[in-house]
């Protein structure tokens, strides 16, 4: 499996429009995955339907994309499948670096919730308004792209990679009621939240004490944990043990490593343990999963 990088698809051509932290993909076709299969991408990944029928697969789950939904992969989503479901399909698609989103400007209070918020729930009902309204910014983001460039552009394009993340939030706060305060900076319990799911997608679940998690942070564990508890409404052990069954089941549906390979990548201390793992997590052995079961 393939890790892209906004690098990697601006060299190999895959996008039609990239700017700085920002690309735009007109034709799903065009789409990585058309050609290569799994792929995992660090960006967020915004896909929005104008028309038609089609399907997503991301993380190994499938998503029906229709008229009036979008869809939102999170960095270290892993693609698998693009496919029209009926002749009329059409999206477009925004991508925002990670590099982008962890801009200060989104240093705002309750962010993160958000975004814990889309990882679990990728596709958004929305209205024609809002679709109109991404369309927009959309065109406004390639027309950007196309102009002669000023002293201002990199502001001004970062800008745009600003508006479309707020527009996301928004429309999560309309879904969840997750309580936003726009103005207010983020707090010290914000910014160790952030931190902390950012070492999670650094060490993809190969780390997975509480405590190996706090003493990278200079925290204690039993503080860390209230942090997490209270932003995400997980325990910090329940989002370790996601993000590391996650990673496992990447590993056993889209590499060909075997079972005693994927134990030893992953860190555990024995087969026996990671067969325990995984069958309390999933609810079936690493063999039976990997079979379908």
């Amino acid at each position: 499996m393939k890790k892209i990088s906004i690098e990697y698809l601006k060299n190999e051509d895959y996008v039609d429009y990239i700017d700085g932290g920002l690309f735009l993909i007109e034709d799903v076709e065009k789409l990585p995955t058309i050609k290569m299969g799994a792929v995992e991408v660090e960006a967020i990944i915004v896909i929005f339907c104008l028309s038609g029928v089609g399907q997503v697969t991301m993380n190994g789950t499938r998503y029906q994309l229709k008229r009036n939904q979008l869809i939102i992969g999170m960095p270290h989503t892993v693609y698998s499948n693009y496919m029209k479901l009926t002749d009329n399909f059409e999206v477009k698609i925004i991508g925002i670096s990670t590099r982008a989103l962890n801009s200060s400007v989104f240093m705002t209070k309750n962010i993160w919730k958000n975004f814990y918020f889309l990882l679990n729930n990728p596709v958004l009902d929305i209205y024609d308004n809002e679709i109109k309204l991404f369309s927009h910014y959309y065109e406004l983001a390639n027309l950007k792209i196309r102009s002669e460039r000023s002293p201002f552009h990199q502001a001004i394009m970062m800008s745009l990679v600003h508006c479309v993340v707020f527009e996301l939030l928004a429309l999560t706060n309309k879904v969840e009621s997750i309580d936003f305060e726009e103005n207010e900076q983020a707090s010290q319990s914000d910014v160790l939240f952030r931190n902390f799911l950012e070492l999670l997608a650094e060490h993809e679940g190969r780390v997975r004490s509480v405590q190996e998690y706090a003493d990278m942070l200079y925290v204690s564990p039993k503080y860390l944990s209230s942090v997490v508890k209270q932003l995400s409404g997980r325990t910090a052990l329940a989002l370790i043990h996601e993000t590391t069954i996650h990673a496992i089941v990447r590993q056993l549906k889209y590499t060909d490593k075997s079972i005693k390979e994927i134990s030893d990548d992953m860190k555990f201390p024995s087969l026996s343990f990671f067969g325990k793992f995984v069958k309390t997590q999933l609810g079936v052995s690493p063999k039976k999963f990997r079979k379908g079961g």
